[in-house]
């Protein structure tokens, strides 16, 4: 999960009895416990916020383009009761990437809106989707949070690139980073201030680039080229940014005077169909549950209160949550214990799902991945039915007869090719299918590489991973192993066997992607 982190007090849960508003648009699925009229203010301001970063960065629009569902809870406490400490957060899983922020107004603009919040999270997500060029740290996030204060009025007038004002005290009373840490460093192993003041002065940086009146931010453009192209990163930055010296004196400066923005009455142009739909009452206990069952803490208790509804209800999709849920908790390892690897629950939730909905299609996914847990675990591993492969790539291409827009079932169907060493002519088109609806994944990313990797087809294959490898929010240890290795094979020639550049998952194996603790 990537997370905007501040210090918030302790929250109940989201309540059970909250009525649910969902707002479908062009790029959204928002659901949120507020008001329909708030809801639709809203999600036409996350529209216009898509419409702007795609006119600044010339990144044109997809007519049919996968949604991003946000949850829009009541305050950051809310919030704080799923992802402790956070006032929003954006989650990258193996079964859905979604965000989750809050409808805050802040006091003052020093104060850090939920709206902000959930404007940086997006920018995550939007360059995900339209940067092919891995980039460091600091500008993944010093660009997030330069965005993340773009405003928009009802006459149409907006505002870009406006200081970031809660910032401010970590910039001028934080502890010191120098630039050559700034450029370098992730923020990982800081500590709280440490990790304020790093992203006040990546935005900082990230400011004072693209008010360059000459520049415009074009140097950081050649920037993250060269050091994509293997040039030492401070080497890259001096090259582009002048004397490092210089430049951080420069950016001293900068922050102690009045900065610019921009500001336009020309209202943006933007896919401004939007429709709200009030949930009845099982649909709204349906999302909260869904949400609980994607981020609460205390998966225990969702389960009851999933067992209880799935009962009551005797609906396709909650017990398909309920199995959803028992899936992960299998595969859940209580202190040194192994996990239980028992799939008899969940087995049974899906077998109710299908029975009363043949065509729910996650239903045809789960019982896939159910087929081949025999493969993964304990000393039965050897000795497991090979035609479970088979029955699997049946219920992965059933699901994805059912839902060809759902990129899982892809991605499952070719792991199970990458996974025994097969050929088979439809990996890369599902692995390159897959990969387009979701590239932010880890594991959709990763396996691509692989395939490519196994085809000899190495410069594509490094290029992905040197995404993984720069991103500031896990471990990537594992992501510049397999550069390397694939840097040597391409000097050896010969393509690499799919295992050789496996990378590691960040969380358990439902989940895919890393937190971040921001100020």
């Amino acid at each position: 999960m990537l997370a905007v982190f501040l210090s918030v007090a302790g929250a109940n849960a989201v309540s059970a009895a909250e009525t649910w508003h969902r707002a479908d648009s062009h790029h959204f699925t928002i659901y949120s416990d507020g008001s329909a009229g708030q809801l639709e203010d809203f999600t036409h301001e996350v529209e216009k916020f898509d419409a702007l970063l795609r006119m600044i960065f010339s990144r044109p629009a997809k007519d049919d383009p996968a949604k991003l569902t946000i949850y829009l809870l009541r305050n950051s406490n809310a919030v704080d009761a799923l992802h402790k400490g956070a006032a929003g957060f954006y989650s990258v899983r193996l079964g859905q990437t979604f965000a989750v922020g809050n409808r805050e107004f802040g006091g003052d603009r020093t104060d850090l809106s939920g709206k902000r919040v959930l404007f940086h999270e997006y920018a995550h997500h939007f360059m995900f989707h339209n940067f092919a060029i891995p980039a460091p740290a600091w500008f993944v996030e010093g660009f997030a949070e330069y965005v993340s204060t773009a405003e928009f009025k009802r006459n149409g007038d907006w505002t870009f690139g406006f200081p970031a004002h809660h910032r401010a005290y970590s910039v001028q009373n934080g502890p010191n980073i120098p630039i050559e840490r700034l450029l370098s460093d992730t923020y990982s192993g800081m500590n709280g201030a440490e990790t304020s003041a790093f992203y006040g002065w990546a935005w900082a940086l990230t400011h004072m680039l693209y008010s360059d009146p000459d520049e415009r931010g074009n140097q950081i453009m050649r920037y993250l080229r060269d050091i994509n192209s293997g040039m030492d990163n401070l080497a890259a930055a001096e090259k582009n940014f002048g004397d490092l010296g210089e430049l951080e004196r420069s950016l001293r400066g900068y922050v102690r005077k009045s900065m610019g923005y921009s500001k336009s009455d020309k209202s943006i142009p933007y896919r401004d169909a939007i429709t709200v739909t009030t949930l009845d009452d099982e649909a709204s206990e349906l999302v909260e549950l869904t949400l609980d069952r994607l981020a609460s803490p205390e998966p225990m208790k969702v389960r009851e209160r999933l067992v209880r509804f799935a009962a009551e209800r005797n609906s396709a999709l909650a017990w398909l949550q309920l199995a959803e849920l028992d899936y992960r908790l299998a595969h859940r390892s209580e202190g040194e214990a192994e996990p239980p690897y028992d799939f008899t629950a969940a087995q049974g939730s899906i077998d109710r799902a299908l029975a009363i909905d043949p065509d729910l299609a996650r239903a045809h996914v789960l019982n896939g991945r159910i087929l081949l847990e025999p493969f993964d675990h304990g000393e039965e591993a050897d000795e497991a039915d090979e035609s479970l492969w088979g029955e699997a790539r049946a219920s992965f291409l059933a699901a994805n007869r059912l839902d060809p827009r759902d990129p899982l079932a892809l991605y499952l169907y070719a792991q199970t090719f990458q996974r025994t060493g097969e050929r088979d002519a439809m990996v890369g088109p599902a692995l390159e299918t897959a990969f387009g609806f979701r590239p932010e994944s880890t594991e959709f990313r990763s396996a691509l590489a692989m395939h490519y990797a196994s085809e000899g087809h190495y410069d594509s294959a490094i290029a992905l991973l040197k995404i993984i490898a720069n991103n500031p929010h896990s471990d990537n240890r594992s992501a510049k192993d397999a550069i390397a290795r694939l840097e040597q094979a391409k000097a050896g020639g010969g393509p690499v066997p799919v295992g050789a550049i496996a990378i590691e998952s960040e969380e358990d194996e439902e989940e895919s992607g890393a937190s971040t603790k921001a100020g």
